[in-house]
């Protein structure tokens, strides 16, 4: 990737009013967001993960561009230039989210290997209606558990097989 950029005439500084964050491993952009001071810095994040939910929580922490999918080419030279004219916007496939936003909170929790009695404090309810509700999401998101469901939203169901 540095090569293609420097080849377009991009260069790499401490400084620099664009920082291009890569989604690398899967589930690191989402973590380095949250810890960021990003200094009146425009972002742009890149990530190969399947999960619309998982999108929505890289959007919710602000990014000038998120782009879903292969976008390490000519999209992410016209995303850089774009942030650079204080644009803001995300380029995501077609697929869309089907939990709600408490459900969505639930899965995020969820996918952070919270416990039962966690899950259950943190939003205010039993753990007989955490258990229900992450059956609700798994169902939702086609998948047979809580662990599958983790590995989805870091995008590693991979690793199930």
């Amino acid at each position: 990737m540095t090569n293609s950029l420097d080849a377009n005439g991009f260069r790499q500084e401490a400084t620099a009013s664009i920082l291009v964050l890569v989604d690398a491993p899967q589930g690191s952009a989402l973590r380095e967001l949250e810890h960021m001071d990003s200094k009146g810095q425009q972002i742009v994040v890149t990530t190969h993960s399947p999960c619309p939910e998982y999108w929505e929580d890289l959007w919710s922490l602000q990014p000038a561009i998120l782009l879903v999918g292969d976008s390490l080419g000519v999209e992410l030279h016209d995303a850089i230039k774009r942030a650079a004219h204080g644009e803001r916007y995300r380029s995501t496939p077609g697929s869309s989210m089907v939990l709600t936003d408490p459900e969505r909170v639930m899965f995020r929790y969820i996918a952070r290997g919270w416990s039962l009695d966690r899950l259950a404090e943190a939003r205010g309810v039993s753990s007989k209606t955490v258990s229900n509700m992450i059956t609700i999401i798994c169902e939702k998101l086609g998948l047979p558990d809580r662990h599958a469901a983790m590995l989805y939203y870091w995008g590693r169901l991979d690793l199930l097989d």
